[in-house]
């Protein structure tokens, strides 16, 4: 077998170039759109992710849970994924039936791009979860790079500034983006194996999915609902200088989810995690990584943030050196989240979002009317480290002999 090291290390590469990928998708985006729209654009993102990740049900973390035990499970788990995925495309086509005049007075984008992007981000949700489960890492990583780096070409090519379907055509493009992502994951998840006489307690896997999947919302909600708050009470260019914030903010977590996800399969069947010294040991280069971007970004922030975004977010700077903190406290979090998910504590994490989504709210709602957008950071940073330092006093209690899910 591999050693889980070249696992890790292999997965990180490959997630790391797509992630640079798509920050450069970002950037473009942008470039292209303005300040004065860019901000919009991705709040109606975040609400189509939440929808998606609420119709996922957590499935993708269940499925890695039981075929990472029972690899005889896979057929089976595989045809609910798809069963949830076309009630998921079955809903978006009444809930647009139904509310098609409203959707078209709220959106600032074609309803039917974002339909698309909804749709492919759950099956890419689902399918790699399913993916992973069987560890083919390399795979999505390829799969993720190619595609992302056609629409890249895309953008610059197309996507002109001041073309007068400029908004549909980076809205349509990116839904079929993701849509193709989509199918092409569905399509390589079907793998052959024996699953003959294989039965699941679907109760049981509801359950376990039940779960994480609204704490995944609320933990969505948590990094997200300040964007609102500031699009409520501050101008679109200091809405866009935000939102920019937090994608960056985002690179903590994609960085340690890479980690911990591709180390979920080894910690379900080999008992790795259950000596807290050596999981330490194990994580330590990488927190080490965390802190040092950290440093570069806030040394560096004040020039590249107006060279790689445009003179009209020279506000970042001052923001980003809020936040900071509380990006490297969500960095660390999601690096022991592994540990949580696989001993079934659920519990614990969905309290610690939940405790934070509260702060954040209340906070929010009573500082941001008239503080601004820097009383959001210094709410959102705080709140992103308590939530850290609330899993990371109870971590050593978690390493303890994994029980195995009810199947």
């Amino acid at each position: 077998m591999k050693n889980i090291s070249s696992i890790i290390k292999q997965n990180i590469a490959g997630k790391l170039l797509n992630h640079f990928i798509v920050f450069c998708i970002n950037v473009l985006i942008v470039r292209r759109v303005g300040a004065n729209f860019s901000g919009i654009y991705f709040n109606e993102l975040y609400i189509m992710n939440t929808i998606a990740f609420v119709f996922s049900f957590g499935l993708d973390y269940s499925a890695i849970a039981w075929v990472s035990r029972e690899n005889a499970l896979y057929q089976i788990i595989r045809k609910k994924l798809i069963q949830a995925t076309l009630f998921f495309a079955f809903c978006l086509i009444i809930f647009v039936s139904l509310f098609f005049n409203q959707i078209e007075l709220y959106l600032h984008q074609p309803w039917f791009g974002l339909c698309l992007m909804g749709v492919g981000n759950l099956m890419m949700i689902l399918f790699q979860g399913l993916l992973t489960s069987i560890k083919k890492f390399n795979f999505q990583n390829l799969v993720l790079v190619i595609t992302n780096v056609i629409f890249l070409f895309f953008l610059y090519f197309f996507a002109i500034p001041n073309h007068p379907h400029l908004i549909a055509m980076i809205s349509l493009g990116f839904g079929a983006l993701y849509f193709l992502q989509g199918i092409i994951f569905l399509m390589q998840s079907n793998y052959k194996n024996q699953s003959i006489g294989s039965t699941i307690n679907w109760r049981s896997f509801y359950k376990h999915g039940f779960f994480i999947m609204v704490s995944s919302v609320i933990y969505f909600c948590f990094l997200r609902v300040d964007n609102f708050f500031v699009a409520q009470y501050c101008d679109v260019f200091t809405l866009s200088n935000y939102v920019q914030c937090g994608k960056i903010g985002q690179y903590f977590i994609y960085f340690s989810s890479i980690i911990s996800s591709t180390l979920l399969p080894f910690v379900s069947t080999e008992k790795i995690g259950s000596d807290y010294k050596a999981w330490m040991k194990m994580i330590k280069p990488y927190v080490l990584l965390i802190c040092i971007a950290a440093l570069i970004l806030i040394g560096t922030g004040k020039i590249i943030y107006p060279l790689i975004f445009g003179d009209s977010f020279g506000e970042m700077y001052q923001l980003m050196f809020i936040l900071m903190p509380g990006f490297v406290g969500l960095g660390l979090l999601t690096l022991i989240n592994a540990i949580y998910i696989n001993n079934g504590n659920i519990k614990k994490i969905f309290i610690g979002d939940l405790l934070g989504l509260c702060l954040v709210l209340i906070l929010d709602w009573l500082l941001i009317p008239k503080y601004g957008v820097y009383s959001a950071a210094i709410i959102s940073s705080l709140a992103y480290l308590i939530v850290f330092l609330f899993l990371f006093f109870d971590l050593k209690k978690q390493f303890v002999k994994n029980e195995t899910p009810e199947n």
